[in-house]
């Protein structure tokens, strides 16, 4: 598990990860960060075999972050083990959950604007759920 931004970039460039940057993935509250290096490989992952940007609009939450937009109590995102990745469009959401299936990923989210796909590993799987209009906000 990383736990330090430093850290998060010097992982970043030794896996030679070329699409994502630390900012990416740290708390929008507090700056702080807290996040498994598989899950920024399988980011890097899906980025390369969709040949297109991916957006990612939450990663970490700090747990003061995460209840204040709502978030689930025990989220993977306070874990970090979770991505949500914004989406274009039904092409886009399908594409996307199609590849997240195709690599075995079991746990995802599908919203009108996003896609959540975590890696919690003490999380129920598999686990495919829908979220009502709501917008995302994290």
């Amino acid at each position: 598990m990383i736990r330090r931004v430093k850290e998060l970039e010097e992982f970043i460039a030794k896996r030679e990860i070329k699409h994502f940057r630390a900012e990416e993935f740290v708390c929008r509250h507090c700056g702080e960060v807290v996040i498994d290096g598989s899950l920024v490989e399988l980011a890097e992952q899906v980025r390369q075999i969709l040949h297109k940007p991916i957006v990612i609009t939450s990663a970490y939450r700090c747990p003061e972050y995460n209840a204040a937009i709502g978030g689930v109590k025990n989220s993977a995102h306070t874990r970090g083990y979770a991505l949500d990745v914004k989406c274009f469009g039904s092409k886009d959401r399908a594409e996307l959950v199609n590849l997240l299936f195709d690599l075995g990923i079991e746990r995802i989210g599908i919203a009108q604007s996003f896609v959540h796909f975590d890696i919690d590993p003490d999380k129920p799987s598999p686990r495919l759920w829908l979220y009502g209009r709501r917008k995302h906000v994290g």
